[in-house]
């Protein structure tokens, strides 16, 4: 009798420690420079065209993100990204008009779209343990908030300063894929996030190739990540200071993640 309630204890302890490691965060971090070119046109008086008009070329933009992931099914995981996007060039200018100036000698523009993500989302039950852990497919909403905007300025006095506000935050979409072959010390993952209102619409796809790295740290695997991203901002002026907009912002990334 006694072997059998010593069993029976041993055997609720085994499995009350595997129902909390299941409650335990699963944490990924990464941290990289994705090299964004634009295209595509603002308008904010006069249509200007981004790289014909502006001469604006691509540049390195940081990006930071941290994953929560957890094994409880109603609630959600969470994710953070932050991403730099910033570009700039001083180009002599036809005379243009943009909000209450006017513009025709030596221009320097900037566009600064910086934006944090939060990301809430669930996994597909069953799906990760249905495919011997080789395909993970998540759903959720994306909370992005902008915070910028498009300014103009004489770059000869920095005088005569326009800028059009972009700070917003837009509910959107999402969902991602990971892919881990066996046998093979990399993953392959792919995002989506997207929302369209009236005339706007804003879209991001990712898609990434993360390489086990050979660093032997206990319980911590080390990535690094080589990918592309994508995304599309049709703005009328409904989310923004007057100002629409059609601009395409594209390029590799190139970053380091780990994940506890």
């Amino acid at each position: 009798m006694k072997k059998i309630i010593l069993s029976s204890i041993v055997a609720s302890t085994i499995l009350l420690s595997s129902a909390n490691a299941g409650v335990i965060l699963d944490f990924e971090a990464g941290a990289g420079t994705w090299n964004a070119a634009p295209s595509g046109h603002v308008n904010y008086g006069d249509k200007i065209e981004l790289e014909n008009d502006l001469g604006l070329k691509s540049s390195n933009n940081l990006y930071f993100y941290a994953d929560f992931n957890h094994f409880v099914p109603l609630i959600p995981n969470v994710r953070i990204e932050k991403q730099e996007l910033k570009v700039d060039a001083t180009g002599s200018l036809g005379s243009i008009s943009f909000g209450t100036g006017t513009y025709n000698s030596a221009t320097k523009t900037t566009i600064d779209l910086t934006q944090t993500d939060l990301i809430l989302y669930w996994g597909i039950p069953g799906l990760n343990l249905l495919t011997a852990g080789i395909l993970d497919v998540n759903f959720g909403l994306d909370l992005k908030q902008f915070d910028g905007g498009v300014t103009l300025e004489n770059s000869l006095t920095g005088t005569n300063k326009t800028t059009a506000d972009m700070s917003f935050v837009v509910p959107m979409g999402y969902v991602s894929a990971t892919i881990d072959p066996p046998f093979i010390p990399a993953t392959i993952g792919a995002s989506y996030k997207i929302i369209s209102y009236k005339d706007s619409k804003l879209s991001e796809a990712m898609a990434k190739l993360s390489i086990n790295l050979p660093i032997p740290i206990p319980l911590i695997d080390i990535k690094a990540d080589i990918g592309y991203k994508e995304q599309v901002l049709t703005i009328d002026n409904s989310l923004s200071d007057n100002l629409t907009a059609d601009i395409k912002f594209s390029g590799m990334f190139f970053g380091i993640s780990a994940k506890f």
